[in-house]
This record gives structure tokens, sequence and C-alpha cells, in this order.
């Protein structure tokens, strides 16, 4: 199986090189044909503005030779387009040339009308026009037009037949009609001569002459597009497929660029590909000469199609349905990853706002651990210095005592000993270096603590850098001493008088219930 696509794949490549090698230019490609298809409304808008100065030409000129002219060049831009439109600047051609009297033009058009008769399907109607005509009286210069539009009769004719038998009779006529074709031109067609050459089996011969007038046209020359055509049909009956669909695809191009509707080429492409399971490009191009065929009104190219295209376009909607399928399938997937993954960052900020939180909280611990150690500090270093002084005034204190007793003065240590004064004093020293402490560790807390009672109850100290007794009890408060027993110690008063304290301050606070919280925070 691999050997066969290998061998396959070499043929198809060594053919691309041949036919570039005979061409001497580079064959168009697919890619190629699918830019020219996305042109060809350009294409044929200038075509429709030459048509347009045409019909301005028409309507300016002032004798019926001149608009007989005119009619036939109009009918010739008509043929391949607009086949409706040429129809009608046929028959004006021909009553133009009935008021002349021109045998010549009469003939001519009659041959118009029997062309486009056989491109509309009206087989019965064109072979009416062509046997209206007398040989005998023909300007010789309509014997190629004449024979020709004869040959396409019968062709026509032989692909319309059902049997076998009548197929085979009008063909014969076909290529007779071809043979007096020759015999009659001293500078016979290329495609004549080409037919001939293959109605002999000299098939060969056929091409070198096609190939070498193909070497020498320009892609937007409207006969390139028929020898291309020719040289795909000469191909195909070689069976050489790939070569085949390098000149349909050459003419194809050619009938785009000249804005031609009624054509073979891009539909025959489309077989192939088709053939080929290139299905999307076959629907493609077979849409597109659909669409050109009525465009053109070219009966003959719509009922050819009608046999191939609903199978094309069953595959194509086959296809369309899966593509959807797996579309589908692929949203539903990206649905679910997207809503896994919306999951997913929820519960990461969730669980980042969380951590945020523990965060705030270490900080908050961290910042109360670093407080209370610095206030553990500052409290033991100032506790060692007071206790030190403690144990000075003591001594001395004693050594006082002790001189009144050995010198006898029982009065004067009796007043010493009931005198208030001493505690008074350490008391005072003890208030004010607490004050002093405290209001250097936390130099805004009268501010901060005013500022959570009412304006017309805020507490004024009487002396800066001293406490009053209700702020030192929330002083104490804030160190961390919520205990009514240990702040009446410490103030030396009664529990009583540390709660009426307390219960008084909080109901002057603009927040009683969360008052105590809001100390701690200062």
């Amino acid at each position: 199986m691999m050997k066969g696509r290998g061998l396959a794949t070499v043929i198809a490549v060594f053919s691309a090189f041949l036919l570039h090698a005979q061409n001497n230019r580079p064959m168009p490609t697919l890619d190629d044909l699918d830019r020219e298809i996305a042109m060809s409304a350009s294409y044929d808008k200038h075509f429709e503005n030459e048509i347009l100065n045409v019909k301005k030409q028409y309507k300016a000129a002032r004798t019926k030779e001149e608009r007989y002219k005119l009619s036939d060049k109009i009918f010739n831009l008509y043929t391949s387009y607009r086949i409706d439109s040429a129809i009608v600047y046929a028959e004006h051609k021909l009553q133009l040339a009935q008021q002349m009297n021109n045998k010549k033009y009469i003939d001519d058009s009659k041959l118009n009308l029997a062309y486009l008769m056989m491109k509309g399907g009206q087989l019965k109607d064109a072979s009416d026009f062509v046997n209206s005509i007398q040989l005998q009286q023909l300007d010789p210069n309509l014997f190629f037009y004449y024979f020709s539009t004869r040959k396409t009769l019968y062709e026509s004719l032989a692909s319309a037949a059902l049997t076998s038998g009548k197929r085979n009779y009008y063909n014969q006529i076909a290529k007779s009609c071809n043979d007096s074709l020759l015999a009659h031109s001293d500078k016979p067609d290329i495609w004549s001569r080409a037919e001939q050459y293959v109605n002999h089996h000299q098939d060969e011969q056929a091409k070198k002459i096609l190939l070498d007038s193909y070497r020498k046209l320009d892609v937007g020359d409207r006969r390139m597009g028929f020898i291309a055509y020719a040289l795909a049909t000469l191909y195909g009956r070689q069976k050489n497929t790939e070569a085949e669909k390098q000149y349909l695809i050459a003419a194809a191009i050619s009938d785009l660029r000249n804005s031609v509707k009624e054509y073979l080429a891009l539909q025959q492409l489309a077989v192939i590909l088709f053939d080929e399971g290139d299905t999307q490009r076959a629907y493609a191009y077979m849409d597109h000469a659909l669409n050109d065929a009525i465009f053109c009104n070219a009966r003959q190219r719509t009922i050819a199609m009608a046999d191939v295209w609903p199978v094309i376009l069953k595959s194509h909607e086959r296809e369309t349905t899966m593509r959807m399928i797996w579309l589908t399938l692929a949203l539903v997937v990206i649905t679910l990853l997207s809503i896994f993954l919306l999951v997913m960052i929820i519960y990461i900020r969730r669980k980042m706002a969380v951590l945020k939180v523990v965060r705030t909280q270490l900080s908050n611990t961290n910042k109360q651990l670093k407080e209370s150690n610095q206030i553990k500090d500052e409290y033991i270093t100032r506790f060692l210095a007071q206790c030190s002084t403690y144990i000075d005034k003591l001594d001395s204190y004693r050594k006082h005592i002790y001189r009144l007793f050995t010198a006898g003065k029982r009065t004067e240590l009796l007043e010493t000993l009931k005198s208030q004064d001493f505690v008074d004093r350490e008391l005072e020293t003890f208030y004010n270096s607490f004050d002093e402490t405290f209001l250097g560790l936390f130099p805004d807390f009268v501010e901060k603590f005013n500022a959570l009672l009412k304006p017309e109850e805020q507490i004024i100290p009487k002396q800066a850098g001293h406490l009053s007794t209700d702020l030192r009890i929330f002083a104490l408060i804030r160190l961390g001493v919520t205990e009514n027993e240990l702040i009446c110690s410490f103030l030396r008063c009664s529990k009583a008088t540390v709660y009426a304290y307390r219960s008084r301050i909080r109901l002057k606070s603009l927040d009683p219930d969360s008052f105590d919280e809001q100390i701690l925070q200062l």
C-alpha cells in the first residue's frame, strides 16, 4: 500500500517536472486558482465596463453598417458571458442584416443564433438555423464558422443521444464536418488540426501542436483557455490525471480572467478533486461553476452539472456536519476547561485572600511581639533602675531611722515613722516614671485616645508629659493589664473606683461596644 502511494507521488512529481520543461513557464497551482476565483468579481466589473463602452459607441452610431458591426462586437462579448443578452444582439444583427439585404451578414447572424441555441440546449432551433443556410450561396469567409457550428451541433446531438447507435452516427457527422472545415480553409485553426489528429489516433501530434501554441500565448488571452482545455482533454484520455489537472487549472484561470461564464474546465477539475478526496475545493469550484452557468443561462452546462452536483453537495454537507460536530465537541471541551480554569482561579484567589489575611495577622502579631518586646525591654530597664533607686532610698531611710534611734530622739523617730511623706513622694516619683516611660513608647496615645471619645468629652492632661488617673487606667489596659485587681493595686485605689472610671469613660466614647478593643489597637 505504501509502495503504491510512493510510486504515485513519484509519477505526479515527474509529470509536473515534464510539464514545466515542456512549457518553459511555471504551471499555475490550486492556490493560484483560489486567488483568481476571489478576484473574479473585479474581472467581471472590468468586463462589464468594456461592454458598456461598446454600447455607448452603438448609441452614437449613425449608419446601419456601423450599428451592425457594433452589435456583432457586443454579441461576441456576451456570447460566453450572458446568453440571453447575446441572443438579443444576435437577433438585432439579423434584423439589421435583413434591412440591408446583406446575405453574408444574414448567414453570419443565423450562425450566431444557432450557436447560442446550442448553448441554451435548444438543439432543434439551432438545427433549423444551420439548415436554413445554403452552402452553395455561403460567403467563403464564413465556411470555417459554418462547419465549426455544424460540428458543434452534431457533437451536442451526440451528447444528448440516448442510444449508442445515434451517438456514433452524430459523432461521425461531426468528424466529417471537421474534415470539411479543414478542406475549405487555407490556414486551418489549431483546434481543428488537433482534432483531426485525434480522430486519426495521433494524440502525440495533436499534443505537440497544442503545446507549441500554448507556449506562445499569455494567460489573459482567451485562446489560451481553449488550448489548455484541449490539452487537459488529451492528458485525460491518456490517464495522466496530474497533467490533466494542471491544464484544467490553466484553462479555468483563463476563463475567469476573461469573464467566461459558460465553461467546462472548472467543473471537470471539481470532479477530479472530488474523486481525490478534496471535497472542500470540489464543492467550492462546482458551486462557483454552477452559479456562473445560471448567471449565463447556459442550460447545457447546468444540466451537465446536475448529475455530479448532488453527490458533491451531499459529501460536502456530510463533511460540514462532521466539522460542526468536532467544533461543537471542541467548544464543549474548551468550555469545560474554561469553567475548570475559572473555578481554579476563584479557588486560588480565595486561598490568596486567606493567605493575605494570615500574612496580615502574622505581620500584626510580629508587630505586637516587637512592640511587646520593646515595652518589656523599656520597663525592665526602668524597673531595674527604679529598684536600685528604691534600695538606695530604703538604705538612706534605714540609716536615718538608725541615727535617730541611737541618738535617743524618740519623738522625731515616731514622727518619721507616722509620716506618709516618704510614701507619697515615692508614689509620685513612680507615677511620673510610669508616665514618662509610657509616653516615650506611645507618644500619640493621648491624641488617639481622645479620637475615640466624643469631642466634648475629651480628656486633656493638666501637665504635658503626665497622665491623669483615668488616662493611666487605659494606659495600663493598652499594655495588656486588663484585670481590675491589678489596676487598683497599681493605682492604690479600690476596685469600685477603677470600675467607675472605666464605665464612665466607655459611655463617653463614640463606640462603647468596641471601646476596649479599640484601646488595644492604639
